[in-house]
């Protein structure tokens, strides 16, 4: 009964952390850019169960009940990378990738990625996202001046006032690497290195929405709720039978 109680208590922890994880994807939805994470479970390892003490056993010579499995545990957190839908917005400082590839960032911390490209124009002239960290070109920092500039769809930036530069669009093997830290930046996990980009382009006047599909996370989050509430009842009725278990030894006692 024990191991009941276990067993339901690690499945409740579980929903909760996907309740967090689709909490979050629902809450940026309306977020440039944003890619929705998805969690992925798994069971502890299983153990065979035997029984003992049964003189059943000498009759038919088998004594295995079956597997048992301890509970479920949190595996990882994927994110999905698919592209979101591309829309409208006429302002010169939005851009959008069309297919694979990441904007670069430069941050205090180093190189930062990005697929939100609802960038603005500093004081200084240079282009940046809404954070004011600087968007990077083949050329390092990308200085068009004003909004008066137009980007090609491979990414090369003219402007009365700009200078010449190209955007840095860069992709990786493996986007298992990269690692979310907020404001829809990524960072590399471990000593992955990206690779330039090919096969994309660029469109300027548009921003990529969230991959999020609103319907389905609300449809994962009432099935959520239900598996919840399965283990919650587990979880009481074993608490129950345990009780009436101690209250019945004391009596015998």
């Amino acid at each position: 009964m024990i191991r009941g109680l276990y067993t339901s208590a690690t499945g409740m922890m579980v929903q909760r952390n996907r309740m967090d994880v689709l909490t979050n994807n629902i809450v940026n939805v309306e977020t440039t850019g944003y890619k929705k994470d998805t969690l992925l479970t798994t069971p502890f390892d299983e153990v065979m169960l035997e029984r003992k003490n049964d003189p059943n056993i000498n009759i038919y010579g088998r004594n295995l009940v079956g597997p048992y499995s301890f509970g479920t545990h949190v595996d990882e957190l994927i994110t999905n990378f698919v592209q979101g839908s591309l829309e409208q917005t006429n302002r010169p400082t939005d851009l959008a990738i069309a297919g694979e590839g990441f904007f670069v960032i430069e941050t205090e911390a180093g190189e930062r990625y990005t697929r939100a490209g609802n960038f603005a124009v500093n004081s200084e002239g240079y282009l940046v996202t809404g954070d004011g960290n600087y968007v990077l070109g083949e050329n390092g920092r990308i200085y068009v001046g004003s909004t008066d500039f137009t980007v090609a769809v491979d990414g090369t930036i003219t402007g009365e006032y700009a200078v010449p530069n190209r955007l840095r669009i860069v992709t990786f093997e493996d986007t298992g690497v990269l690692r979310k830290e907020g404001s829809t930046l990524y960072s590399i996990y471990g000593g992955a290195q990206p690779a330039e980009a090919e096969g994309y382009s660029i469109r300027q006047g548009m921003q990529e929405s969230s991959n999020v599909d609103v319907a389905s996370e609300m449809v994962d989050l009432i099935s959520l709720y239900r598996k919840y509430e399965a283990n919650q009842r587990a979880l009481k009725m074993t608490d129950e039978t345990l009780g009436f278990a101690v209250k019945l030894g004391s009596i015998n006692g």
